[in-house]
């Protein structure tokens, strides 16, 4: 569904002559970041609810924590995704080094997935946790690069926010699923 959406984008933008390249490709990604902010306060609803079901004592501690590690990635994710907005992906580096936000960006992420990967119990889940979270540098054409250059470093502002926006879904979207194995487990 996602891929059909993108092309029948792509096909209406590119449909107006009067839009450049970089302008296509700004409409695309505020479209998409505009689907997910949508999708996010879905989600967002779908866990408050689940959270104010709760009964049960010996869960509770590990969902409210679950919340709570959620929260305060999502709030600095969204702190960090303005920024780039306006500022652009600089934030993250001085010459070839990481900034200081650049390290806390890294700091913080590794933190979240950390703590997150100790309330889960399923390895499928770990790893997928771990793809999505995971700050070590990457493989490309047999060279390792490290993560903010390859993901951030010389991109347009719109898609270093949109790839922060879709971190953004990411946090919720793993939260929603582990409250409901959590939920299940202690049924």
């Amino acid at each position: 569904m996602k891929k059909i959406f993108f092309l029948t984008l792509f096909t209406f933008t590119s449909c107006n002559s009067d839009l450049s390249i970089e302008e296509k490709f700004e409409v695309t990604y505020d479209l998409h970041i505009k689907e997910n902010n949508e999708y996010n306060e879905i989600l967002k609803e779908n866990i408050k609810i689940k959270i104010s079901k709760i009964k049960n004592t010996e869960t509770s501690w590990k969902i409210k924590l679950c919340d709570s590690l959620s929260k305060e990635y999502f709030d600095y994710l969204t702190t960090i995704e303005k920024e780039v907005k306006e500022q652009g992906n600089e934030i993250f580096f001085n010459g070839d080094l990481y900034s200081q936000k650049g390290e806390t960006y890294t700091k913080k992420t590794e933190k979240y997935r950390t703590e997150f990967e100790k309330l889960i119990s399923s390895s499928n889940f770990i790893k997928r946790l771990n793809s999505v979270f995971s700050m070590k540098d990457v493989k490309y054409k047999g060279l390792y690069v490290h993560y903010l250059d390859y993901f951030f470093k010389g991109f347009p502002k719109i898609q270093s926010s949109a790839f922060i926006n879709d971190k953004k879904r990411r946090v919720l979207e793993f939260e929603n699923e582990l409250i409901s194995e959590i939920i299940i487990a202690n049924k």
